[in-house]
């Protein structure tokens, strides 16, 4: 196969990837970091800012006063 440039990176991304695991897993968060128990960490899927913090609470209405 002929390629378009002399450049490696070409090269590169002809080949296929090669999968593998991880040599070992994540360690074990201290109960007081703010990702302890958090599902999104555990399975890898975290991004950064926690979607904890993102998620919108309702604030509570308060009673309407009439001033008749």
């Amino acid at each position: 196969m002929r390629y378009f440039t002399d450049s490696p990176y070409e090269k590169m991304m002809m080949q296929t990837p090669k999968q593998r695991r991880e040599e070992q897993p994540p360690a074990a968060l201290h109960p007081s970091h703010p990702c302890y128990g958090c599902d999104r960490y555990k399975s890898g899927r975290c991004a950064g800012p926690c979607y904890r913090d993102l998620i919108i609470t309702h604030k509570k209405k308060e009673a309407e006063k009439c001033d008749l």
